[in-house]
C-alpha cells in the first residue's frame, strides 16, 4: 500500500533519493558485543592453569616415589628372606658336620637318592615359615676328573665313558681323556701352542686352558671335544676334588665299578656288589683275592672317603635357596676325625 502511494505521488526535482552501499548490521534483538576481559580476570585464569600444572607434577612425583618405595620394600624383603633362608641351611651344615665327626658313622651304603645320610624329617620344620631339607653325598663314589693328571687314571676314565656313552669310539674316548689331562697339567714355557690350545683360541669367545686342577665339574664342558650330550651323560658320574682320590668301593654306582681295573663286566660287578651287601666292606683284606682276580689295584679303591658334599635346601613361600658345601674328613693317628669346609657355593656346585 505504501509502495503504491509512493509510486503514485509525483517526484519533484527537489526530491533526492540517497542509497548507501554500507551494509547494515544484522542481528537478533538485544544482541551485544562481548565485553573485554580485565587484567584481573586474566590473572585468575593463569593462576588456575598454574595450579593444575603443579598438581600434575605433584601427582607424577608421588607416583614415582610410591613406585620407588614399593621397589625398595620388595628389595628389602628379598635381602631379609635370603638371609633367613641361608641361615636356615646352616642347620643342615651343622648336622652334616656332626655326622662326619661321629666315628661310628662309616657311610658304607647309599639310599635311593644317592645319599650316605639324609637330613632327619623331624628337623625339616624347625622354623614355622621355612622348610629345610638336605643330605650328605660321598664324592669319592664318583670319578675324580683331577685324577687324570696321573697317566694310570686314563684307562679308568675311558672305561667309564665306554659304559655310559657307548656311542663314543675308542679314539674319541682317548681324546677326551687326553683333553682333560692337558687341561689340568701345569703350563710349560717351552710347550708352545698345541692342537688343544689352538682349538680353544679358535672358539668364540676364545679362551685358554686353565693348566691347573679343575675347580668345578662344570669346567669339564670347556674341554676340547666335550659336547653337550657327552657332558650331560657323564655329569652324574664325575666330580672335581682338590687332589687325586681313590674310588670308594662301598658307595660307587655300577658304572663306576665297571670302570675299575681293566674294565669289569656285569657278572664281575654283581659279584663285587654281592660281597659288599648292605653293611659294606670293612677291610680290603677281606676281598684281596677278589681284587687280584679282577686285576683291581689297591690304590685305585678305598673303603673310607675323605671328601663329602653337603647339600642344604631351604624354602619359604615362592623363594628357595640351595647351599653346596665341600667337606673334607681327615683322621689323625689317634683315630679322631677333623672336618674342614673346603668351599661353599649357592645354587650351583
Amino acid at each position: 500500500m505504501f509502495l503504491t502511494r509512493l509510486l503514485a505521488k509525483p517526484i519533484s526535482p527537489q526530491t533526492v533519493l540517497v542509497f548507501s552501499n554500507k551494509p547494515r548490521e544484522v542481528g537478533t534483538q538485544g544482541s551485544r558485543r562481548k565485553p573485554k576481559l580485565s587484567s584481573k580476570q586474566k590473572m585468575k585464569g593463569s593462576a588456575l592453569l598454574t595450579a593444575l600444572f603443579i598438581m600434575t607434577l605433584v601427582a607424577i612425583v608421588a607416583t614415582a616415589m610410591s613406585t620407588r618405595l614399593q621397589s625398595d620394600i620388595y628389595r628389602t624383603r628379598l635381602v631379609i628372606t635370603q638371609d633367613k633362608l641361608y641361615f636356615a641351611t646352616q642347620a643342615v651344615m651343622i648336622w652334616a658336620l656332626n655326622e662326619l665327626q661321629n666315628k661310628n658313622n662309616h657311610f658304607t651304603k647309599t639310599n635311593e637318592l644317592g645319599m650316605v645320610a639324609q637330613y632327619p624329617k623331624n628337623m625339616e620344620n624347625i622354623d614355622n615359615q621355612i622348610q629345610i631339607s638336605g643330605g650328605l653325598y660321598d664324592l669319592q663314589a664318583q670319578f675324580n676328573l683331577n685324577n687324570l693328571i696321573e697317566k694310570k687314571s686314563i684307562p679308568t676314565f675311558m672305561h667309564l665313558i665306554n659304559q655310559i656313552y657307548p656311542k663314543a669310539t675308542g679314539l674319541e674316548r682317548a681324546n677326551l681323556a687326553l683333553g682333560v689331562k692337558h687341561w689340568v697339567l701345569a703350563y710349560s714355557l717351552g710347550r708352545g701352542e698345541d692342537i688343544f690350545t689352538s682349538y680353544y683360541l679358535s672358539q668364540k669367545p676364545p679362551y685358554y686352558p686353565s693348566h691347573q686342577l679343575i675347580k668345578s665339574k662344570s669346567e669339564f664342558r670347556l674341554v676340547k671335544d666335550v659336547s653337550a650330550p657327552i657332558y650331560l651323560t657323564l655329569e652324574p658320574f664325575i666330580t672335581a676334588l682338590p687332589e687325586s682320590t681313590s674310588i670308594n668301593i662301598n658307595t660307587a654306582s655300577k658304572p663306576i665299578l665297571m670302570s675299575l681295573g681293566d674294565g669289569l663286566n656285569d657278572s664281575q660287578v654283581n659279584e663285587l656288589i654281592k660281597v659288599r651287601e648292605e653293611n659294606g666292606i670293612t677291610d680290603l683284606k677281606d676281598i684281596s683275592e677278589l681284587l687280584k682276580k679282577f686285576n683291581i689295584p689297591n690304590d685305585q679303591i678305598t673303603i673310607e672317603s675323605q671328601y663329602y658334599l653337603s647339600v642344604a635346601s631351604s624354602k619359604s613361600d615362592e623363594f628357595n635357596l640351595v647351599v653346596y658345601s665341600l667337606l673334607k674328613r681327615s683322621r689323625d693317628r689317634k683315630g679322631k676325625f677333623s672336618i674342614s669346609v673346603i668351599r661353599e657355593s649357592i645354587n650351583s656346585f
